[in-house]
C-alpha cells in the first residue's frame, strides 16, 4: 500500500495522524506543504483546500477522522482503540468532542473569516482563550478509570487530547491553569513507545 501524507509544520490535526502513523510504524511518505499556501495538488483533492491529506494508492483521502480510523483499520497494532463497542464509542465521542466541538472554532482560518483584519498574532488570545475553556469543560469525561483518556490503554483519544493540550500551550495559556492535561501530558510522554512516536514531544 503506497500512503502519502501531506503535512503542514503547526497544524494540529497533521500532528495527530503523524504521531497514529509512527505510533503504529506504518510506511508512508511525508510532503510537507505550508499553512499559506498548501499547493495545487492540496487544493485540487482537498474540498476545503487544507491539510492533513493523504493519498492511499493514488486515491485522496481528506479529514483527519476518517484518515485515523483507516489507519487503525490496515495496521490494528499496536491498537489505538478498543475491540469493545461502548469502549470504542467512547474513544470516539472525546476524539470527535476535540475535532468537532472544540478544535474548528479556534482554527485560524476560522478566525480570520470573522475578524479578516486580525494578524495572526491578534488571534492568539481568542484561540487560547477559546481552547482553555472547552477543555475545562471537557476534563470532566475524562480519566474516569486510569490515567489514559478512556479506559485503561492507550488510544487516539489520548492523542486528540494531547494534541488539542499542547495546542492551547502554543497560543499562550500556561500548564498550571490545567494541571490535570499537563499531569496526562507527562505520563504519556514517561512511556517510551508513545513518547518516541510524539511529533511533539521534547
Amino acid at each position: 500500500m503506497d500512503i502519502r501524507f501531506y503535512h503542514a509544520p503547526d497544524a494540529n490535526c497533521c500532528e495527530r495522524l503523524l504521531w497514529i502513523l509512527d505510533y503504529k510504524s506504518v510506511v508512508y511518505e511525508r510532503i510537507d506543504v505550508g499553512l499559506g499556501d498548501v499547493g495545487p495538488l492540496v487544493r485540487l483533492h482537498s474540498p476545503f483546500a487544507r491539510v492533513p491529506l493523504m493519498e492511499v494508492n493514488g486515491i485522496p483521502l481528506s479529514e483527519s477522522m476518517a484518515m485515523a480510523e483507516f489507519i487503525e483499520e490496515i495496521a490494528p497494532n499496536p491498537p489505538l482503540q478498543y475491540t469493545d463497542a461502548f469502549a470504542r464509542a467512547q474513544v470516539r465521542e472525546i476524539c470527535e468532542a476535540i475535532n468537532s466541538s472544540i478544535h474548528p472554532q479556534q482554527n485560524g482560518s476560522t478566525v480570520k473569516y470573522f475578524h479578516p483584519d486580525w494578524s495572526r498574532e491578534q488571534m492568539r488570545p481568542l484561540r487560547a482563550n477559546w481552547l482553555f475553556i472547552n477543555l475545562e469543560k471537557l476534563q470532566s469525561r475524562l480519566w474516569q478509570q486510569s490515567q489514559f483518556v478512556v479506559g485503561d490503554q492507550f488510544t487516539m483519544a489520548d492523542i486528540f487530547v494531547s494534541i488539542i493540550y499542547r495546542k492551547a500551550l502554543d497560543l499562550g495559556r500556561v500548564a498550571t491553569e490545567l494541571p490535570l492535561y499537563e499531569q496526562h501530558w507527562q505520563f504519556l510522554m514517561s512511556h517510551a513507545a508513545i513518547r518516541d512516536a510524539c511529533p511533539i514531544a521534547t
